[in-house]
């Protein structure tokens, strides 16, 4: 009766703890569609994985065939989303000419825009919104974690009537018994003296309820919620770690987006030799002596009775 009557709070993450082997084969997959973007590769990794994998006769089908297969892995390791095999050679060339290596692009994390090989930086409000953000929905982690995990309760749900309540220890309360006054609404607590028969459902507000969570009250249930309050455990770890997760994410991402205002602070420094100008122009560097140049004298005939010297146009 309780399975169908009742709700545990985290049965769905509880289905994925079973299921773990498909769930990490399907992390995996997304982890390499984010990373490639291509359909084709997972394709052909999964045909290859079967022993299907073939090759083209034609030499310039293969060499494509190739050529996107490397722009792919090197996007599996190194994230940067290249679009193309074009991008990727633009890459290269534009890497060397900066004289810069893999390792030290990647400590810009997603700053870096290999695409248009350019750093995005956002501004300070984005910045500090996504931060807020971000943490927020970490502490919202780590406090479903510490509601849920209670090693002597079970946080459960009556199907029928959608009421949330915790019971444990020969007695149930509503969900938000223990919340600050202004938070806890409609208080209530089901003792084994309130089971009576009849028909008056106090303490709490519906028979129903009344008369099913008794059940567990009574103690016919009790390695439904034991069972309930084990999975809640596991559940409140789960969360705790996407909370703790979130907040590396802030770290992170900040060290990423100082790396990337260095680097492209160093990127966009003008060679000395070279000074820019408004219109577009170079002046030459400061201390040269444009009195030494002298500009070039035009070509004119020779006047009559000279002769050409050797070399020189007639």
């Amino acid at each position: 009766m309780s399975e169908q009557t009742f709700t545990t709070v985290m049965q769905l993450l509880d289905v994925l703890y079973k299921l773990w082997p498909i769930v990490c084969g399907a992390v995996v997959v997304g982890v390499v569609w984010w990373r490639t973007r291509s359909l084709f590769f997972l394709f052909h990794q999964i045909l290859k994985w079967l022993g299907l994998e073939g090759r083209y006769t034609n030499t310039d089908d293969q060499k494509v065939a190739d050529d996107y297969l490397d722009l792919n892995k090197f996007n599996l390791k190194t994230g940067f989303h290249l679009r193309s095999v074009r991008a990727k050679a633009a890459l290269h060339a534009w890497m060397r000419e900066h004289d810069l290596e893999f390792s030290v692009l990647r400590r810009a994390g997603w700053y870096f825009k290999a695409n248009q090989l350019k750093f995005e930086i956002p501004d300070k409000w984005q910045t500090y919104i996504s931060r807020v953000l971000i943490g927020t929905l970490g502490v919202a982690f780590i406090a479903g974690g510490q509601i849920v995990q209670r090693s002597d309760s079970a946080l459960l749900r009556v199907k029928a009537t959608g009421t949330w309540f915790w019971v444990g220890n020969n007695e149930a309360y509503s969900f938000r018994f223990d919340f600050p006054d202004w938070l806890r609404g409609d208080p209530w607590r089901l003792q084994q003296g309130d089971c009576r028969y009849g028909e008056d459902p106090t303490p709490v507000s519906d028979i129903w309820d009344k008369n099913v969570i008794c059940r567990l009250v009574l103690g016919l249930n009790e390695g439904f919620i034991a069972e309930a309050i084990e999975s809640q455990t596991n559940s409140a770890w789960i969360l705790s770690l996407f909370g703790a997760w979130c907040f590396g994410m802030i770290g992170i991402s900040a060290c990423w987006l100082l790396r990337a205002k260095e680097l492209q602070a160093a990127l966009s420094t003008t060679p000395s030799h070279l000074i820019a100008t408004p219109g577009g122009d170079t002046e030459p560097e400061p201390g040269l002596n444009l009195g030494s140049i002298t500009a070039p004298k035009p070509i004119t005939s020779p006047h009559k009775g000279e002769e050409n010297e050797p070399g020189t146009p007639p």
